[in-house]
């Protein structure tokens, strides 16, 4: 069972002798492209048990134009924008996550990519006044031919999940709980192309069952950690290797023995012209910094899901990781590679151990 997530963006620029590692939310392209944001919700659940609910088909988004497209890659964020609250008690956002469930629209002459085939995750869940996204970088374009039909569309079908767990107990029975969700389409140079903004309320019935025993963690990377450098700035950095340490870059808090996985959105690193490395050139390692104990793993990246650690209860206290990043000495990937920044998605899980 996946706890929760978050994403890291890990970008690479090479230039003569420079490999940067820049974390940075990436961007998706829309070519100055008029490309328009929009979409409804269903607007209202209830929650009548402890097991929580889902709301099918909670939130339909749709992107559209008229004429020819070429958006090769593209962005799609989500944030709740204030306290989901009642007037007096407030739901916290990451007990609420979305999950899609099917695309469907019009391309001439192409199909319509699926979820996977984007690269939505699974389940992405929300934060309070943070940027989360649906869809971190597009793994597919969408493309249109304007001769015949100009028209194109897609849209995107999200179930609302709320967790269940024995704090749904300290809400009012019947009390109405105001949700606000602010959604984002970014372009390819990180410019905002578009802004959708729905209000969804969400009831807090009799609750039936028994209050489970519910295990509480969770994981947030560190501000310091969106926007670090790895410099390779000699020819000794290449034939050596280099690596950067980001101080508490990674905080969990669990009570519970857990494990942290990390994975790649994408099958390698790439660059705007096409170019692309392969994720194993760069290797990854947490250290031990702050109330943490347990076992760690170093890993080269991958697209699949890999254990970086097994940690013990934080007993109610936040715990930090460094976080290391690294080249092997004299790797042929970088020696051989085209001099341009290369990036990729990560995604940080926690889950039960």
């Amino acid at each position: 069972m996946k706890i929760t997530s978050k994403w890291l963006n890990l970008n690479l620029r090479m230039n003569k002798f420079v490999l940067i590692f820049l974390f940075l939310f990436l961007s998706f392209a829309i070519n100055a492209q008029q490309v328009n944001l929009g979409g409804w919700s269903t607007n209202y659940t209830t929650v009548s048990s402890y097991n929580g609910t889902t709301a099918s088909n909670a939130y339909t988004l749709r992107l559209d134009g008229n004429g020819s497209l070429q958006m090769p890659t593209w962005r799609l964020s989500a944030k709740v924008t204030q306290p989901i609250s009642n007037g007096s008690q407030t739901i916290p956002a990451n007990k609420i996550s979305l999950l899609p469930t099917t695309t469907y629209g019009q391309f001439n002459p192409n199909n319509v990519p699926t979820a996977q085939q984007i690269g939505i995750p699974a389940q992405t869940f929300l934060q309070q006044s943070q940027e989360v996204f649906l869809v971190p970088q597009a793994l597919t374009g969408l493309y249109n031919n304007a001769s015949g039909n100009s028209y194109y569309n897609l849209y995107m079908v999200f179930d609302l999940k709320i967790e269940g767990g024995a704090y749904l107990a300290n809400y009012t029975k019947h009390s109405e709980f105001k949700m606000m969700i602010e959604f984002k389409f970014y372009d390819d140079s990180n410019k905002l192309r578009g802004t959708l903004n729905q209000v969804y309320t969400i009831q807090i019935g009799e609750l039936s069952g028994i209050p489970p025993i519910t295990n509480q963690l969770s994981l947030k990377v560190a501000p310091n950690a969106k926007n670090s450098l790895l410099n390779l700035a000699t020819l000794a950095d290449y034939t050596q290797g280099s690596a950067i340490i980001v101080p508490n870059g990674l905080i969990v808090q669990a009570s519970t023995d857990y494990e942290l996985k990390v994975r790649s959105t994408q099958a390698s690193f790439t660059a705007n012209s096409g170019a692309t490395l392969p994720l194993q050139t760069v290797g990854l390692n947490l250290i031990n910094s702050t109330n943490v104990t347990g076992n760690l793993f170093p890993i080269r990246l991958s697209s699949a899901a890999q254990r970086i650690a097994i940690g013990n209860s934080t007993q109610g206290n936040s715990g930090y990781y460094d976080i290391k990043y690294y080249t092997q000495p004299n790797d042929p990937a970088l020696f051989n590679a085209k001099m341009e920044e290369y990036s990729t998605v990560l995604q940080y899980e926690i889950v039960p151990k």
